[in-house]
């Protein structure tokens, strides 16, 4: 499979300008958010292009609602472009790093979901999610995704637990874009320890191929741990994922929620780690040949976007619980108890901008302090924890669109 890189890739990109949306923005603007992307590259599937998992393919009608976000943005009217629904917890592996742990095992019924998903596009997000535990369990996993008109893009997060050829025709019937399968390590043995059961590479793998056989543009979805980041490791890595045909390699990092939330930070990636992440970002997306790298580490620099928890990013959990980001334990209410706007304007007015450093990680111990067992923290809790914690400016990609008003 070949991507697209060098003045190909820009001259698509710049043909993309016919976007309405686009031509709203000033030449500086347009210049800057090229600019914006030159260490990413194309993948084209179907009719569309696709930048990567954290952006809508275009052109679209999901990219024009994303174009109107950033135009928001650079007016200073920010909200979401993208949300996770944790739609369950359930889940049969037991894994190292799990996020689900401490959580509740209530579910929402099919017609709150659907609610939820109407909720969610008339805020104008224009990525939504789907994770879990394991979405696959949800019988009406279909019907929810269904729900969602074109103006969204949808990805399914899954360790490929029940991604058997059928369920894939099937979700891809609903309309579902993006799918990423969690794949820890190039060594079967290896990725089944991190996983907590015997057959999850097999389950992996299996799932990677039924998504690429039905169309799906498939991401591998790597938790890098600080004992892989190694060049041997992330070559062998990169190698195996290509021999499988996969589009993008999506890399996160460990995160002080679930059961690591009560850790300490050698568990989490340092500074210069985090630079050897953003190096292979850079280099392999230089290379037409290899699948793309798409890194937190990189786009959530304070170099570029940040962190957008609260602000560009929501999480709702499997209970109703409304979080900043699918990480981050805080609650500010239950949506359908207490109802969508309400919840929403509650938590916007602790996280009004998004921020140069990854709030979790910087406010980690304060967070911990207001653990006792149970996640995520509740609403009142949440409230008294976000008095406490700090902020950080505003990422370069705000501030620079902003500034770059003139013609």
């Amino acid at each position: 499979m070949k991507h697209i890189t060098g003045i190909k890739k820009e001259l698509i990109l710049i043909g993309n300008l016919r976007s309405r949306n686009l031509r709203k923005f000033s030449v500086n603007n347009l210049w800057y958010l090229l600019h914006t992307f030159r260490n990413e590259k194309l993948t084209r599937i179907n009719n569309q292009y696709v930048l990567n998992t954290f952006m809508p393919p275009f052109p679209g009608p999901a990219f024009e609602q994303f174009i109107k976000n950033t135009l928001a943005a650079k007016n200073c009217d920010i909200f979401p472009y993208s949300s996770y629904a944790g739609l369950t917890n359930s889940c049969r592996f037991n894994c190292w790093h799990c996020s689900r742990a401490y959580r509740p095992k209530e579910e929402l019924t099919t017609e709150n979901w659907i609610s939820i998903m109407h909720e969610l596009q008339n805020l104008g997000v224009s990525i939504i999610g789907y994770t879990g535990g394991e979405p696959l369990y949800r019988k009406d996993l279909e019907k929810i995704a269904n729900s969602v008109t074109p103006n969204s893009t949808t990805i399914l997060f899954t360790t490929g637990d029940g991604f058997t050829p059928e369920r894939a025709a099937s979700l891809k019937e609903s309309g579902i874009f993006y799918v990423a399968i969690s794949l820890d390590h190039y060594d079967k043995n290896e990725h089944n320890r991190l996983r907590g059961s015997n057959n999850a590479f097999d389950i992996a793998v299996s799932a990677i191929k039924n998504s690429l056989a039905t169309g799906f543009y498939t991401a591998a979805q790597l938790t890098v741990r600080k004992d892989f980041l190694t060049k041997n490791n992330m070559d062998k890595y990169i190698e195996f994922v290509h021999s499988l045909n996969v589009h993008e390699i999506r890399i996160i990092e460990p995160m002080p929620t679930g059961l690591l939330i009560e850790k300490e930070q050698d568990v989490f990636l340092s500074e210069p780690e985090r630079e050897f992440i953003k190096n292979y970002h850079i280099k392999i997306n230089k290379d037409e040949n290899l699948p793309k790298i798409a890194s937190f580490a990189y786009l959530e620099d304070k170099s570029l976007y940040g962190c957008g928890a609260g602000t560009q990013h929501l999480y709702i959990d499997s209970s109703g619980n409304m979080c900043p980001c699918d990480f981050t334990p805080l609650s500010f209410g239950n949506v359908v108890n207490e109802g969508f706007a309400g919840v929403y304007s509650r938590m916007r007015k602790y996280f009004d901008a998004p921020q140069s450093k990854c709030f979790l990680l910087n406010n980690m111990d304060t967070i911990k302090s207001a653990f006792s067992g149970k996640l995520p923290i509740g609403c009142k809790e949440s409230i008294e924890v976000c008095s406490r914690c700090v902020k950080t400016d505003v990422p370069e990609f705000y501030r620079k669109l902003k500034r770059n008003k003139g013609g």
